[in-house]
């Protein structure tokens, strides 16, 4: 139901961005912005640029015709070895191997797999099982069996009573299926803190700066904010940041947004400031014309 609820949310997004960008020319000859402002809603702004560059990649190497060869298919941006195996199973038949973390949990139970699962070695293990496993009549049926397998039934919580392998399931004969895939415990989410401001025109537009073409949030639009708890260092920051002299520091709130890997904890703050520096751009929050950081989204709907 969950999953049914979030797809429900997801497909105007996707059903608009589909409409605007309707095959790969278009969306190759796009800019950067306007890629970013369509994507809004779908996820990590990440893979909006990887689509975009690997459209430009068709285009440009393939005469706008997707790829059908394994390699040609991973040399695209933002493709890894999972989605190049998935693609060239199932979209064009082929018997490769596609193992991602729902693929990992099956076989792992099916084989007892004592190793974790999330290195290296274990997964050139469960590549070479499953190149043997492969039904080569029909690998498209067979790569997203694999998957739905593992999304449906062979769950964190397994619903062995009702998966259609069970007698061939190592783990399950065992009554082991519990203590399947091994993994080494995960590493503590960091804390970062910031102070992060919202500086205002004379136009009550704000100004907001594009952060960097990699690393964290590469190329959205997000408020400068600094990596301090005390806001005299980061006024200095940002006063020789813009060359300006704040004279005023307004406490709005605290907010935090969690990440995969980190969890960022800022205070906000509404500044004013002499002189109104010209190297930067100031938006209408309610009509911006670029993505912003979901992590700042956040502050815009408080304020």
């Amino acid at each position: 139901m969950l999953q049914q609820t979030q797809m429900e949310t997801v497909i105007p997004y996707y059903n608009r961005f589909v409409e605007r960008f309707p095959d790969v020319y278009t969306l190759a000859s796009a800019d950067d912005a306007e890629v970013l402002k369509y994507w809004q809603g779908l996820g990590y702004y990440r893979r909006a640029n990887y689509l975009h560059q690997a459209a430009k990649q068709i285009v440009e190497n393939f005469a706008g015709v997707f790829p059908k060869d394994y390699s040609e298919i991973l040399s695209l941006k933002g493709v890894g070895e999972y989605t190049a195996g998935a693609i060239h199973s199932i979209a064009f038949g082929q018997p490769t191997p596609a193992i991602d973390g729902n693929v990992h949990r099956v076989l792992s139970r099916l084989l007892s797999y004592p190793g974790d699962v999330t290195t290296r070695k274990s997964d050139t293990f469960f590549k070479t099982q499953l190149q043997e496993m492969i039904v080569y009549e029909n690998p498209s049926d067979f790569t997203q069996a694999m998957m739905e397998l593992g999304a449906l039934i062979c769950k964190k919580q397994p619903l062995c009573e009702m998966c259609p392998v069970s007698k061939h399931c190592s783990a399950f004969v065992s009554g082991t299926q519990n203590d399947y895939p091994v993994k080494k415990p995960k590493k503590p989410i960091s804390i970062e803190h910031y102070i992060t401001f919202v500086y205002d025109n004379s136009e009550s537009q704000t100004m907001l700066i594009k952060r960097p073409d990699n690393g964290l949030l590469a190329n959205l639009l997000a408020f400068p904010q600094y990596p301090s708890v005390t806001l005299d260092k980061a006024i200095r920051a940002f006063e020789n940041e813009f060359a300006l002299t704040i004279t005023k520091a307004d406490y709005l709130f605290d907010i935090d947004h969690v990440f995969s890997h980190k969890k960022w904890l800022m205070k906000v703050y509404r500044v004013h400031a002499d002189p109104v520096p010209k190297s930067v751009l100031f938006y209408d929050l309610d009509n911006l014309p670029e993505a912003i950081s979901k992590a700042h989204s956040k502050i815009i709907e408080r304020i």
